[in-house]
């Protein structure tokens, strides 16, 4: 199957633990307004509005604004403390250092992404900006320049437009891209019954506290191979459902029916491993002192597989039960709470 990229806006990134919740489900993020961050900010290969329309040629409206931002960002700095440096001296904190040093390993790792030619459809990716651009133009016409907070808040409308445009026009050959969060924007017809379904895992995804939760961590459990397979299942799952002819509300009954029929069957199966457990103990401990005494060793090993037994018996109650296709849901919480 493709990679799951998760569709992050820039703006919504925090702290790190934004990063670690959606790690747990998606295979790399991709964070929008990453790569204009780093040609106005960072490079400075980019540092006016001629330099942009020469750089870029004509761009979509709404991609002009996060630039157009970025620059006023820019030039409010260096008017106000010379330069960057003077900038991230005067306000960084250790909450921040840490989020732009994970970032940055990150990005290192190729855990997050930010390259638009990577990800996206050339021409649905113009398509679609059609569709979005009366939501801009109406919001141009109450937004006052010289009002920060008014005009900034216009950029972030866009990085969260810009999300939503690269859900609909990413290459469906290689990546399946779905945005982290739900948007408070509606455009009709823009998303389709597969993201919307992810939509719908993702609101119900467990609530982990990733505080003291490492990433080497999370990239261990999902390297797996038992919680790599669970993945996949519940992937398969999404897939198969969502070239249906059911609606987002069947599919919603459908999930939560099967996800309530996979977590009974597991209580009451493991339940059965508990008395299993507690009367095998009981006989261990009269049967390991008597084969002790008499030297049966041989006794002793039957007396240990027993245990694995009980392990084996919940793996297999596990594949056959019904809903085991949201194994995973439960893999994380059971892990990480």
């Amino acid at each position: 199957m493709n990679e799951l990229i998760g569709l992050r806006n820039i703006n919504s990134v925090n702290t790190i633990n934004d990063i670690k919740r959606d790690l747990l489900f998606f295979d790399k993020l991709f964070l929008v307004g990453l790569s204009e961050w780093k040609e106005i900010i960072e490079s400075k290969s980019i540092k006016n509005h001629r330099e942009l329309v020469d750089q870029k040629g004509l761009i979509p409206l709404n991609d002009f604004i996060i630039y157009d931002g970025l620059l006023t960002m820019s030039n409010y700095v260096i008017e106000n403390f010379g330069n960057w440096e003077k900038y991230y001296n005067e306000t960084k904190n250790e909450k921040l250092e840490n989020r732009n040093q994970n970032l940055e390993y990150l990005v290192n790792e190729g855990k997050i992404i930010y390259d638009y030619t990577v990800l996206t459809n050339g021409n649905s990716y113009n398509t679609i900006h059609k569709k979005i651009a009366p939501i801009i133009e109406s919001k141009i016409n109450t937004v006052k320049k010289q009002n920060f907070l008014e005009y900034f808040e216009l950029c972030n409308l866009c990085h969260d437009l810009k999300t939503r445009i690269l859900s609909t026009s990413y290459d469906e050959k290689k990546f399946t891209a779905i945005p982290c969060n739900s948007s408070i924007y509606e455009i009709e017809h823009i998303t389709n019954l597969k993201t919307e379904t992810y939509n719908l895992i993702l609101e119900d995804f467990p609530i982990v506290d990733v505080n003291f939760i490492e990433l080497e961590q999370i990239f261990d459990f999902k390297n797996d191979p038992e919680t790599y397979n669970s993945i996949w299942g519940l992937r398969n799952w999404i897939s198969n459902i969502s070239k249906s002819n059911k609606s987002v509300s069947e599919i919603e009954e459908e999930y939560r029916y099967l996800k309530y029929k996979y977590e009974q069957t597991i209580k009451i199966h493991k339940l059965k491993i508990s008395n299993s457990i507690f009367q095998t103990t009981i006989q261990t401990g009269a049967e390991l002192l008597e084969n002790i005494a008499k030297l049966k060793f041989g006794k002793l090993s039957d007396l240990f597989f027993k245990f694995k037994e009980n392990k084996i018996s919940v793996m297999e109650s596990e594949l056959k039960s019904e809903g085991n296709q949201f194994s995973y849901l439960f893999k994380v919480k059971g892990k990480f709470r």
